[in-house]
């Protein structure tokens, strides 16, 4: 398999004569290459939706489904294929109780183990979900958490102790374990990061800590049904899933229509082979799925699955940090809530990063969408989907079209979406080169980034004949970021966007580049916000140190 004749074939429209080009050259992968034929796959279509070429994806996917399923030994047998459209079930009253208890009599001993967790398939595991994730509240409220200088997670020496704390526990640890290595602890860190129950605030040090905002006791006040709905809510609506994949594209939200879809007419507690798959659901589910890592856990942690790891394939692997399923079965909550997910709260239209990635900065979730990305659906699907995400919903509850399923009292609350207020005030900002040499500039918060740009070039005598972005999850070239005018890439125009509306605060970094070519790359960090400074103040540059370095070489 030639991964550049690949790359020539997808440029420009891809013709019949094309696809028949393609998919020989995809056919012609060995035995044992498929993990590598998917990550490129995926590298491709992210290349493409980056570009905005739908119609290109989807006829893409076919015919990766086409070649997948004609080296298969065993193909997709008609009896397994199932019905995406089965007739809608009415609303069953539910109450949280049952949920959790299952159905012990059709289950009896039957176990699939995961990790070192023994899981009942009928058990709805978000009541652990919202156990340890009070667990994990209350310590950080009883302790001075600090976090790490350069991912800004928490410190190795608190980290042991918590995962003793929680009922799925990380077990290949050491002392120099990090955070991002004890998956369940690092979900829960952006749940309560994403949902504004913690912040990180800097101490006298310096460091920063994470303290509990005013909303945690809100949220402490919530029934245990609530509580799993705000927390399903913040993984839908506010987590980054591409940053938590450590990716620059969230494909998943695409994934999941197909993935949703198939499973929506399945009965609860069937499970599906993902490592040889038999039927048309396990295929679609080893091919969207083959790179979700521990992204297959944070859905059975929601209790919409439970998946059988696949402990060979991670030796094969050679990697103590990675997680592959052989067989995922769908559990009673999960069969009960996906077409609610699929259907009414697409992930698409209410995933705020993804629709920043999409070109909208300040991205409303639920509001009207006007892309859709699927995979093959049927007719039906597709409409009731594409009628759901052009209505405007946002001003709708995130949990309302799952009130029915429980009964009288048990959902009616939940915390308040607060959008970012405009914060008034004088900010100043440390802009960093390297250690020894950095400018701290102060504006007002009615200056907009492109006065932000014009102030840091000034400090450091550069000439501003270039395009620049700030990328304001500090990883250089993500989605999270605000552009040049004259930059063409969809994202936010930074003569636009105030400083004062984007909820910036001390300590925050974010990274500047100036000039993709050479790209000059500057460290920006909140040095002080001072809202009593109300009247509008020109730029300036408060303080330097170090000589600002040669903007172009001397070649004479």
């Amino acid at each position: 398999m030639n991964t550049q004749t690949i790359k020539d074939i997808c440029k420009g429209e891809l013709t019949e004569e094309k696809i028949e080009l393609l998919t020989a050259e995809l056919q012609s992968y060995r035995q044992g290459e498929e993990e590598a034929l998917m990550e490129f796959i995926f590298e491709v279509i992210g290349e493409l939706l980056q570009k905005k070429e739908v119609k290109k994806v989807i006829k893409l996917k076919k015919v990766i489904k086409k070649v997948l399923s004609s080296n298969s030994k065993n193909g997709f047998p008609d009896s397994a294929v199932s019905n995406p459209e089965a007739p809608k079930k009415q609303p069953i009253q539910m109450s949280f109780e049952s949920i959790a208890a299952g159905n012990d009599e059709k289950k009896t001993g039957t176990e699939i183990r995961t990790k070192k967790t023994t899981i009942q398939p009928d058990t709805f595991i978000s009541t652990s979900l919202v156990a340890n994730f009070d667990e994990f509240a209350n310590y950080m409220s009883g302790h001075a958490v600090q976090l790490t200088k350069t991912k800004e997670y928490i410190s190795r020496k608190h980290l042991p102790t918590i995962n003793e704390l929680m009922t799925e526990k990380s077990i290949d640890w050491t002392p120099n374990t990090e955070q991002e290595y004890y998956p369940f602890i690092h979900f829960i860190y952006h749940l309560a990061l994403s949902g504004r129950l913690l912040e990180k605030v800097s101490v006298k040090s310096g460091q920063l800590q994470l303290i509990e905002t005013d909303r945690m006791k809100i949220y402490r006040k919530l029934t245990d049904v609530e509580k799993y709905f705000f927390l399903l809510e913040t993984f839908w609506v506010d987590v980054n899933w591409a940053k938590l994949q450590d990716k620059h594209h969230n494909s998943i939200a695409i994934q999941l229509v197909e993935i949703f879809s198939v499973l929506s007419g399945e009965e609860p507690e069937q499970s599906w082979n993902t490592r040889d798959p038999l039927t048309r659901v396990g295929q679609i589910l080893k091919g969207n799925t083959y790179d979700w890592n521990y992204f297959l856990l944070y859905f059975e942690w929601l209790g919409l699955w439970v998946c059988e790891e696949d402990l060979e394939r991670k030796a094969q692997r050679g990697s103590k940090n990675v997680y592959y399923a052989r067989k995922i079965t769908i559990s009673p909550f999960g069969a009960k809530i996906i077409p609610i997910l699929l259907f009414s709260r697409n992930a698409q239209a209410w995933n705020i990063a993804f629709r920043r990635e999409a070109g909208e900065f300040n991205a409303i979730p639920g509001s009207v969408l006007e892309d859709l990305f699927t995979g093959e659906l049927s007719d039906d699907a597709l409409d009731r989907l594409q009628v759901n995400t052009k209505k405007d919903q946002s001003a709708q509850l995130f949990f309302q079209p799952f009130v029915d399923l429980f009964s009288k009292d048990e959902l009616q609350r939940t915390l308040p979406r607060n959008r970012k207020k405009f914060m008034d005030g004088s900010y100043t900002f440390k802009v960093s080169l390297s250690k020894g040499t950095w400018r701290k500039v102060t504006l007002s918060a009615k200056h907009t980034m492109e006065d932000l740009h014009q102030i840091i070039i000034k400090a450091f005598q550069f000439d501003d004949d270039h395009l620049y972005s700030f990328f304001m999850d500090g990883r250089k070239w993500s989605h999270d970021c605000i552009a040049s005018p004259m930059d063409d890439s969809g994202h936010a125009d930074a003569s636009k966007v105030q400083i004062g509306a984007q909820g910036l605060f001390p300590k925050q970094n974010f990274l500047y580049v100036f000039d993709y070519g050479d790209e000059w790359t500057f460290v920006v960090e909140i040095d002080q916000i001072n809202e009593n400074i109300l009247e509008l103040v020109n730029p300036y540059v408060k303080a330097e140190k170090g000589k600002a370095p040669q903007q172009y070489a001397d070649f004479y």
